[in-house]
């Protein structure tokens, strides 16, 4: 049970103790967390898996259109290719959704009873409004990173720059502006996402201001946790990497009118090698969301005793 003190979900922390106590939650809960999440996350992989399948495929098709293209033939079926890739992309993302809500709705309960309970089945439904939240949040975070983005397109494209150089570089301060202004959004979300009482429209209100207050205590949360995921991630991606270069290689090879060179079981040890490691990153990826889960509960401890602080001053 998750009812010690340092389990607290309203406790001020530091960074590290931040990072800590959500690894901590995550690894004690992981037989349970694994039990209620097997299913959306299997579904995840083998959509990923699929993805990536895709890829190789929708890449040589588009080289030996361009090649086509290049002789003054036109071929369309690359085109028909590129949207059945994006609509098995969309899947993917829509499986994400469905395995982050699971988490969410654990935090939840923790939130409420101090503990994360142990699924009665293997075969756990949805919460609903956990899964509703999830995509609200989604959704906000799409919106206002679309505004921000084209926002900082106009601005590109109107700057009197045409140097190649300088137009990569005011793209890469543009996207470093856009995720600054981005971060805040976390602290509001997760309260939204784990608390029952909280409306969606105060996320861009007083949850952002709030947000912006503990900007650099956001980021470096998730700057640290977001370092250890990805080292993980990299280790775990590498046989994935590998085969989606030389499908990708050959492929293209193929195109071009070479042999293959490939056998002729690649393909399926490739959607395997592909949905085991995707199954593997989507629980190491998992792994954010608890450290973020206890940096909402410290700002918001902090909000309390700043309230407090204010109330006592006033009066």
């Amino acid at each position: 049970m998750e009812t010690k003190n340092e389990d607290t979900y309203l406790k001020i922390r530091s960074t590290r103790a931040t990072v800590a106590a959500g690894l901590r939650l995550y690894m004690g809960n992981f037989r349970r967390i694994f039990r209620a999440t097997w299913l959306p996350a299997l579904l995840l992989a083998l959509a990923s898996a699929l993805s990536y399948q895709m890829m190789i495929s929708t890449t040589s098709r588009l080289q030996n259109s361009m090649a086509q293209m290049a002789q003054g033939h036109m071929d369309g079926d690359w085109m028909s290719q590129y949207l059945m890739q994006s609509g098995v992309s969309l899947l993917s993302f829509l499986v994400m959704l469905l395995f982050i809500s699971y988490a969410f709705s654990m935090l939840s309960r923790h939130r409420q009873e101090g503990f994360i309970p142990v699924p009665a089945r293997w075969l756990t439904k949805p919460d609903g409004r956990s899964l509703t939240r999830t995509v609200a949040i989604a959704m906000v975070w799409f919106v206002v990173g679309l505004i921000v983005t084209v926002i900082c397109s106009i601005v590109l494209a109107l700057g009197v720059v045409r140097h190649s150089i300088a137009i990569m570089g005011i793209s890469l301060l543009l996207a470093i502006v856009l995720m600054a202004l981005l971060l805040p959004l976390t602290y509001p979300s997760m309260r939204y996402v784990t608390t029952r009482d909280t409306r969606l429209f105060d996320i861009l209100g007083s949850g952002y201001r709030q947000g912006l207050r503990y900007w650099g205590y956001i980021f470096a949360v998730l700057f640290v946790i977001i370092l250890i995921a990805a080292v993980i991630l990299s280790v775990t991606m590498l046989p994935a990497i590998v085969l989606l270069t030389a499908n990708i290689k050959a492929q293209a090879g193929a195109a071009m009118g070479d042999a293959l060179g490939m056998p002729s079981y690649m393909s399926w040890m490739s959607f395997l090698v592909f949905t085991l490691s995707g199954f593997i990153q989507a629980y190491v990826a998992l792994a954010i969301i608890f450290p973020a889960y206890y940096m909402a509960g410290s700002i918001e401890q902090q909000e309390i005793q700043r309230n407090e602080t204010t109330k006592n001053t006033i009066h």
